[in-house]
């Protein structure tokens, strides 16, 4: 027994020795891989407003870059051009208009930059060098730009690109708030990606919340944005009116005033809440799991008090694609963007409806 002991030691410490070596060398090669892709990230641009100047803080291949921009504040979007900002906020976008001849609609896009540049270079929203292309209609993105993917902040600059176009062109793009745009506009980063939390963070010394604070240049459009719009006899929210707050929500201007006036209160608000439009899922059977589905009757309710007859929702996932509820009252459109998949575009033309794919097609679906 004695004489198996020095062999048992051994080998113990041959062992000890090799596990140490590994980590060693494991170590090593993680963090060479951490910075090799943190050299590889860019982020940006942000815009910080002083007054009449601006501080511009961008990431390129994992560098800290920061330039001052002055009149006349023409911004570079790599890949997009040139956009003139306005040191001026800008004005509550409106939020009721009379029916263009197409409407497009996507929801929870969450960074996923890639699919939604194809679903709106496959349908003519944009042209192959991301220009707007859809003339006088309108292009609606109902909410969740935020999280999840690596590439929000160029989906937010081409949708600003996008929105300067439309309105030269006679168009229009909504962006309308969702769940995940108040909570990075209040600090909630639970979703964050990795890549924006080392970029901010660690390499521009900021976080999300003061990036995208009331006195930056995305911050402020984002706070200028409505959660109820109304187009024709449609209308959009991202998760949807709730009986509850129904008689303060059929006021649309009213009601996204009174919205935007919460954003930065501390602590809980209640048109922030579970009933709030940008939370509520009661519309499509099934997703509210904490509380009934909204009734057929309560259904008719909300269509009769905003005069519509279709209402158009994302932030339940419907991972079969775009689909209808109530009898083609309800279209559900998260068509699951956020898993990076291809997702789907709603459609209007000629007075019907149709889920758009990725390469181009579409099909027919119910309208009330």
């Amino acid at each position: 027994m004695l004489m198996r002991m020095p062999v048992v030691l051994n080998r113990f410490l041959a062992l000890l020795l090799g596990a140490l070596l590994c980590t060693v060398v494991g170590s090593d090669l993680l963090a060479a891989g951490l910075q090799a892709e943190s050299a590889a990230l860019s982020d940006g641009p942000y815009v910080l407003w002083q007054g009449q100047e601006a501080r511009v803080l961008s990431v390129r291949e994992g560098v800290r870059h920061e330039e001052r921009l002055g009149t006349p504040f023409e911004l570079d979007l790599p890949g997009l051009g040139s956009l003139r900002l306005d040191p001026v906020a800008p004005v509550p976008s409106p939020a009721e208009f009379s029916a263009p001849e197409r409407i497009a609609a996507v929801s929870d896009v969450h960074g996923n930059l890639g699919s939604l540049v194809t679903l709106l270079q496959a349908h003519h929203i944009i042209d192959q060098q991301k220009k707007w292309s859809f003339s006088r209609n309108h292009l609606v993105i109902i909410g969740d730009i935020f999280d999840r993917g690596t590439q929000v902040t160029e989906v937010f600059w081409l949708l600003r690109q996008l929105e300067a176009q439309a309105l030269s062109a006679g168009g229009r793009v909504h962006v309308l708030l969702g769940n995940h745009e108040i909570g990075a506009l209040r600090g909630d980063e639970r979703y964050l990606h990795p890549n924006y939390a080392f970029s901010q963070k660690k390499v521009l010394g900021a976080d999300q919340k003061t990036l995208y604070g009331p006195d930056t240049e995305m911050g402020r459009w984002l706070r200028s944005r409505p959660v109820l719009l109304r187009i024709g006899s449609v209308l959009f929210a991202h998760g949807g009116p709730s009986p509850v707050m129904l008689p303060e929500e059929r006021e649309i201007d009213a009601f996204n005033a009174s919205f935007r006036k919460v954003i930065d209160l501390e602590g809980s608000q209640r048109l922030l809440g579970r009933d709030s439009p940008i939370w509520y899922r009661g519309l499509i059977p099934g997703k509210e799991l904490k509380r009934p589905d909204a009734s057929p009757e309560e259904v008719e309710q909300i269509l009769s008090a905003f005069g519509v007859r279709t209402i158009v929702v994302g932030h339940s996932t419907i991972r079969r694609g775009i689909s209808t509820f109530h009898g083609g009252r309800v279209h559900g459109i998260d068509a699951d963007l956020q898993s990076g998949g291809p997702g789907e575009i709603w459609l209007f033309r000629n007075g019907a409806c149709f889920r758009g794919r990725s390469d181009g097609s579409s099909s027919p679906i119910a309208l009330f």
